[in-house]
């Protein structure tokens, strides 16, 4: 089971890496993994604090603080102080980083369209509902 698991958790990886790579170049823009993760993080949630950034990707405020401080000069991020807690700040999508996500059905469509289009639907189908169970197994196993 165990040599499995890590083949599987080897394909996954290996994938997911190419996929990300493939999407960054559709994008033509210049952002790193860590970048994209931080404004994923923000467009899903619309604003987020600096310390809940970093509590999402375990690693230190200061941390995420450089990354977002490099995406606000490039006006993907803004950055305000938060009226209720001014020793927080919150960060937003700003102007360049709205038109990113304009742009991201398309480049999905596109990576649907090149990659998983040439897998049987029942096949997508079942790979869903495999990893929706892992996932629920994991968020389940997690919070105990």
């Amino acid at each position: 089971m165990f040599h499995l698991v890590t083949e599987i958790n080897e394909i996954t990886y290996s994938m997911n890496a190419r996929l990300m790579k493939e999407r960054q170049s559709l994008f033509n823009e210049d952002l790193s993994s860590k970048q994209m993760i931080i404004m994923d993080l923000v467009k899903k949630e619309s604003q987020l604090s600096i310390s809940q950034l970093a509590d999402a990707m375990n690693v230190t405020s200061s941390a995420v603080s450089q990354i977002v401080s490099k995406l606000e000069k490039e006006k993907y991020l803004l950055r305000t102080i938060n009226p209720d807690n001014r020793r927080e700040i919150i960060v937003q999508l700003d102007e360049r980083g709205h038109q990113y996500y304009s742009k991201e059905e398309d480049i999905n469509r596109e990576i649907v369209n090149r990659f998983y289009s040439r897998m049987k639907m029942e096949d997508m189908i079942q790979l869903r509902d495999i990893l929706a169970k892992l996932n629920l197994i994991v968020e389940e196993e997690l919070l105990r």
